[in-house]
């Protein structure tokens, strides 16, 4: 049973976003009992406004119930003080909103159907970070222009559209939470940035890649590129800085006895990357984080579909150890290929 209902008035909003993690059972004994000593009892927001009548669109990063905005009094919250920060964002169209793993900041990612500039036929992007607590006055919050890296541009300047922006995972909640971003025009540059001043701290290089997919212990990361691109991935190792070595069984064209069977270990990035045989559709770490699943399925692809599952390090599982077949499922018999959720086995 809540112990709490609030209510928000707020004239033009066009949409809310919550989080949907805040670092805590939601469900432990007094997360929802009234507690003035903690913030668990605190839940922030972010509104959406659309501009009118010359008037610029904005978001509104607020936090129930003590910061909702002055216009948002209610009976229930009267002491209600301002929004945490506020956002113009001018020619603003779609609005998305990412929140980080421990749900004090956010990645507000704008977009625009016409780019005023006639840089790209797209349309226009902005990514911008949004802080619970600013650096130097942690009574307020703070809006932020994402700096993207130079490097984004050939030539170091210009409208640099964003492709993709995520938080990376991160289960023990200690320490800044970085973020990843992939801008620029194909090939696009990928990059890792500080959760709190929006800097970036690592290059991961250019290519034809349009997704980020974090393991979930937020060591391992595939830059991939789905959808309209060929399917390439890049396995890379946060931890060490590089793309990790790939260990692959060497053919012969010839039957072997498994303790004759000779390996590879593959070293140079240049060799690393990896092009799927079909283009990918779905795409998945295992809870683990030792596996990694891509899949062409049916009705976005109508040939060819199937599922692999390639190793940590990018190397691809044999069909033959695979439990499936995937000629079963072609031409156009696979709907979906998913693993089944799990919590991640933290160390005791």
């Amino acid at each position: 049973d809540w112990k709490r209902v609030g209510k928000v008035r707020s004239q033009g909003v066009a949409s809310f976003s919550l989080p949907s993690v805040r670092g805590v059972d939601p469900n432990a004994p007094g997360i929802m009992e009234e507690d003035t000593t903690t913030d668990n009892n605190k839940y922030l927001f972010t509104a959406f406004i659309p501009g009118i009548k010359g008037k610029p669109a904005r978001v509104d990063l607020l936090r129930y119930p003590d910061r909702m905005g002055r216009e948002s009094s209610t009976v229930t919250t009267p002491s209600s003080g301002p929004g945490l920060t506020s956002k113009s964002l001018f020619n603003a169209e779609e609005v998305h909103v990412k929140w980080s793993p421990r749900a004090d900041a956010a990645l507000l990612l704008t977009q625009t159907a016409v780019d005023n500039t006639g840089q790209s036929y797209y349309g226009s992007t902005h990514l911008f970070l949004l802080l619970e607590k600013d650096v130097k006055n942690p009574t307020v919050g703070s809006a932020l222009v994402v700096p993207l890296p130079k490097e984004a541009t050939k030539d170091g300047s210009g409208t640099v559209p964003i492709v993709s922006a995520d938080w990376i995972p991160n289960p023990s909640i200690t320490g800044v939470v970085p973020f990843g971003v992939i801008s620029g025009r194909m090939p696009a540059l990928a990059s890792l940035h500080h959760g709190i001043t929006g800097e970036p701290t690592f290059l991961l290089g250019r290519a034809h890649r349009n997704t980020m997919d974090v393991s979930p212990h937020g060591r391992f990361l595939v830059c991939g590129g789905y959808g309209n691109l060929a399917g390439g991935m890049d396995f890379w190792d946060r931890n060490k800085g590089k793309m990790i070595p790939r260990r692959i069984m060497l053919t012969t064209g010839e039957e072997e006895e498994d303790n004759n069977t000779k390996y590879v270990t593959i070293k140079e990035a240049a060799d690393l990357s990896i092009t799927s045989s079909s283009p990918v559709v779905g795409h998945q770490w295992s809870p683990d984080s030792r596996t990694y699943l891509v899949s062409t399925t049916s009705p976005r692809m109508n040939v060819d579909n199937g599922v692999q599952i390639h190793r940590y390090d990018g190397s691809l599982v044999e069909e033959s150890a695979l439990p499936w077949d995937n000629a079963k499922y072609c031409p156009d018999k696979l709907l979906c290929a998913e693993y089944v959720p799990a919590p991640f086995p933290l160390e005791e």
